[in-house]
């Protein structure tokens, strides 16, 4: 759901118009979510309404739904006046229960003569969904950074752990899997014996940054410098590997993946252990790249608070999954 924080800072962003119509849909108490739209609006001339009739669900009324409800609220608009007068227009925020029924559409709306902008006269006048079309920065709290920085720092540790094993049982599959992604001054025995006490000394997850680790080279930032550099042709031979290191067992589950993965598949074919060890260094590629643009945000445009929420959810539902499944004995869930 989008915070009111949101909208009110999306809606500053936007080019004024005489009136703008926005809808967001609001599961939760709409009169709570109002309260709070208007505490931020500061000096804007933002009037959330909440909606309680059917409006906006036919293209050929949208004149008359938004006239009503321009009738309805004009006690509400007219707090705004002097805001709506300097600005040169009024936000109108409807609240609703459910998604907008209509595509965004534009409609020719007469303001009434007592409106503070444009009185009298029929704007074209476009209503959006916010839901849909409002953007945040990278480091927004609905990308959920201390989350996916605290897996991260969990799939850290199990691999460490995991690629333990193979030490005592068969050097040549750690060995194999350390000659795709490892420094060639360092041993696999002694480069998880450091990261395994750098990891421990890390005293908040939530503020885990790969980057900072890279001098260190934990497994993440490893497999993340690899993916970066490698083809994903050239990947999937180091997944081999990584899958025979992990002791991943073939258990098929084509679910067990992350759209990450599907994005960045590589042209030739891969068994079900290969294609998941694939998708855990693509999808940790992927969830590093977030949390370091993230932390220089200013340097990127904002993108939409759905799209973003969605990406990060499914990268910590993946990789979260991902650090249970390693904890696991012998590739277990």
């Amino acid at each position: 759901m989008l915070t009111p924080k949101i909208v009110a800072d999306d809606l500053r962003s936007r080019p004024r118009e005489p009136l703008r119509v926005f809808w967001v849909r609001v599961p939760d108490d709409r009169d709570d979510y109002k309260r709070d739209l208007k505490r931020l609006r500061g000096q804007s001339p933002v009037v959330p309404w909440v909606v309680r009739r059917a409006v906006l669900q036919n293209p050929n009324s949208v004149m008359s739904d938004v006239s009503g409800i321009l009738n309805d609220a004009r006690e509400e608009i007219e707090v705004v006046r002097d805001a709506a007068a300097k600005a040169g227009g009024v936000d109108l925020v409807l609240l609703g229960r459910d998604d907008l029924k209509l595509a965004d559409t534009s409609s020719p709306i007469l303001l009434p003569d007592w409106f503070p902008a444009a009185p009298g006269q029929t704007p074209a006048v476009r209503i959006r969904d916010l839901n849909r079309s409002a953007r945040v920065p990278l480091s927004d709290p609905t990308v959920a950074l201390d989350d996916l920085r605290r897996i991260l720092h969990d799939v850290d540790h199990a691999l460490t752990n995991r690629l333990q094993a193979p030490l005592e049982t068969d050097r040549r599959i750690a060995d194999a899997l350390w000659n795709h992604i490892g420094r060639k001054d360092e041993s696999i025995d002694d480069a998880l014996e450091r990261m395994k006490t750098y990891l421990h000394k890390v005293s908040n997850p939530a503020a885990y940054r790969p980057s900072r680790a890279r001098e260190r080279s934990t497994m993440v930032s490893l497999l993340w410098a690899h993916a970066n550099s490698k083809a994903p042709d050239a990947v999937r031979r180091t997944a081999r590997a990584l899958a025979d290191g992990l002791r991943i067992e073939d258990d098929d589950d084509r679910n067990d993946a992350s759209l990450m993965a599907v994005l960045n598949r590589p042209s030739s074919p891969m068994d079900a252990r290969v294609q998941w060890a694939f998708g855990l260094i693509v999808t940790v590629r992927g969830a590093c790249q977030l949390v370091t643009a993230a932390a220089h945000t200013d340097e990127y445009p904002p993108f939409g608070a759905q799209l973003l929420q969605s990406t990060s959810l499914d990268l910590r539902s993946f990789l979260d999954g991902a650090a249970a499944k390693l904890r696991a004995p012998e590739g277990g869930r």
